[in-house]
C-alpha cells in the first residue's frame, strides 16, 4: 500500500512539473507535409477588420499574404501551393496570429529562409493554457536567412491538450518571418480487429466464471 502512494506521488510529481514547464507542444523537421495542404485565400493585408483565412479552419490577422516569388522558399520554382505564402515583419505588419476555431491536433508548414531571429509562439489548450516559443536553434534548423533554403517542420499537442494558436514573429523586429504550405493530419480511429473483440469476450467471460465459483464456495 505505501509502495503504491509513493508510485501516485511520484507521478503527480512529474505531471506536476511537465504542466508546469509548459511542455505540451513538441516540434521537430520533417522532410514533407503531414497532410493536404490549406489554402491560403488570396494575397492581400491580414487586419482584424479583414482577416484573412486558412483552409477555412484558422482565421490570420497581421501579416500579409504575397504572391510566391524566387527565391523565399519556392525552391524549386514551383514548390509552394498555390504560389502564395505568408510574411509577418516590419513591412508586411507583425506579429500576424492564426487563430484556429477547433483546436489541432497537430500543424505543419514551410519555414522559408530560416533565421535566428525568427519567433514562433504556439499557444495550446486543455487543463490549462500553454504558451511555447520555438526558434530555429531548439529544432536544429541551419539559420542565416539563406533565400535558398528551407525547412519542413511539424508541431504535435501532447495528449490533452490541443492547438489553438500560432504566431509568427521576430526578434529583433526585422526582415520578415516566411511561411508556406501549411498542412494538418486527423489520424483515423484504430477499429479492433474481430479477433480483438473475441478475445475480450472471452476474457470476461472467464472473470464472470471466477467470480462465480468463488462465490459458489464461500456459500
Amino acid at each position: 500500500m505505501q509502495f503504491t502512494k509513493s508510485l501516485l506521488a511520484t507521478v503527480a510529481l512529474v505531471a506536476s512539473f511537465s504542466a508546469s514547464a509548459g511542455a505540451q507542444v513538441t516540434g521537430s523537421k520533417v522532410a514533407g507535409p503531414i497532410g493536404p495542404f490549406l489554402s491560403l485565400g488570396g494575397p492581400g493585408a491580414c487586419t482584424a477588420g479583414s482577416p484573412c483565412s486558412l483552409g477555412g479552419i484558422g482565421s490570420i490577422v497581421g501579416g500579409t499574404i504575397f504572391n510566391a516569388d524566387q527565391p523565399f522558399a519556392d525552391i524549386p520554382a514551383g514548390s509552394v501551393y498555390e504560389s502564395l505564402f505568408l510574411s509577418s515583419g516590419p513591412s508586411s505588419t507583425s506579429p500576424s496570429r492564426i487563430t484556429f476555431g477547433s483546436g489541432l491536433f497537430n500543424i505543419g508548414f514551410l519555414w522559408g529562409s530560416p533565421d535566428s531571429y525568427n519567433r514562433l509562439q504556439i499557444v495550446a489548450e486543455g487543463p490549462a493554457e500553454t504558451i511555447q516559443t520555438f526558434t530555429i536553434a531548439d529544432l536544429l534548423i541551419p539559420g542565416g536567412g539563406d533565400q535558398n533554403f528551407s525547412q519542413y517542420v511539424r508541431f504535435d499537442a501532447q495528449p490533452g491538450y490541443v492547438i489553438t494558436e500560432l504566431i509568427f514573429d521576430n526578434s529583433p523586429s526585422t526582415d520578415a518571418f516566411e511561411v508556406a504550405n501549411f498542412s494538418t493530419f486527423v489520424e483515423p480511429s484504430v477499429v479492433p480487429e474481430p479477433g480483438s473483440f473475441a478475445l475480450v469476450a472471452a476474457g470476461l467471460l472467464g472473470l464472470l466464471g471466477v467470480a462465480h465459483r468463488q462465490r459458489a464456495r464461500r456459500a
